[in-house]
């Protein structure tokens, strides 16, 4: 039966939220050794003599710091200035400036874009074409494209509490792999699909910050009634949002048509 509940798109976070997200993300970096990752290995095997890759949705630099540290050049594409902040100092931070371009725009971008790897980790989700998003990196890549998927629903948390805040509303979700990966085998992209497991995405800690973050999620923020009942409902669940745990992701890779 299809889960016909609405999807999250491209909507815009607050600042607020986009700086929790940074830090969780960099505390995530900091955590776990990103070289290891599945997603950043597929990347690798694929480099050419030029050994560029375009970062969709670089956020904090999770992939963009140690590719360009292995030599790398990378174009890292963020939509957010936010979060573009926290990029280009980590860019200055460890001296990658000649390594790394930030392109503030979103994908596709505006002007194109010539790698030999397009790589977009954990992003494709907000795109409100996914075969449009697919068919650009085909554009940028001479060699492979690569998508990271969530598998497994995101943002359970929200979706579980929704009915607090909204009774006569289905609680939106993000677009996982089920939603996104029969769209592009109808559009004929033929690609190798790896199912993995790891912790990846933000740790959130701080309860303010979490507040601030489902807050914004449930469309509450004006409602001093609704957030007391928010608070009390992070207080009693912290192990639902606090311990995150491994979740399945699937790595979507394929040659462009040119190389297929």
């Amino acid at each position: 039966m299809a889960d016909d509940r609405p999807l999250w798109g491209a909507n815009p976070a607050s600042d607020g939220a986009i700086k929790m997200m940074a830090e969780g993300l960099q505390r995530s970096s900091q955590e776990h050794d990103v070289t290891k990752s599945p997603i950043f290995q597929e990347v690798v095997k694929h480099l050419g003599d030029q050994r560029t890759v375009l970062d969709i949705g670089a956020g904090v630099g999770r992939f963009t710091k140690p590719l360009a540290k292995i030599g790398c050049t990378i174009a890292a594409l963020e939509p957010s200035s936010e979060m573009r902040g926290y990029l280009e100092a980590m860019i200055q931070e460890n001296h990658l400036e000649s390594r790394v371009t930030v392109v503030p725009d979103s994908w596709p971008a505006a002007h194109p874009v010539r790698v030999e790897v397009a790589l977009a980790a954990f992003v494709i989700h907000f795109a409100p074409d996914p075969v449009a998003f697919a068919r650009a990196m085909e554009e940028a890549a001479t060699t492979r494209c690569i998508l990271a998927v969530h598998v497994d629903p995101m943002m359970q948390f929200v979706q579980d509490i929704w009915p607090y805040f909204h009774p006569d509303q289905a609680p939106p979700r993000m677009a996982v792999f089920a939603d996104i990966y029969p769209k592009l085998l109808a559009a004929n992209i033929v690609a190798n699909v790896e199912i993995i497991q790891e912790s990846h995405g933000p740790r959130f800690r701080d309860k303010a910050s979490v507040l601030t973050m489902l807050a914004s999620r449930l469309d509450i923020t004006e409602d001093a009634e609704a957030m007391a009942r928010l608070n009390k409902l992070i207080q009693e669940r912290q192990e639902d949002w606090g311990s995150p745990q491994p979740r399945r992701a699937a790595i979507i890779s394929w040659a462009p048509p040119l190389n297929a």
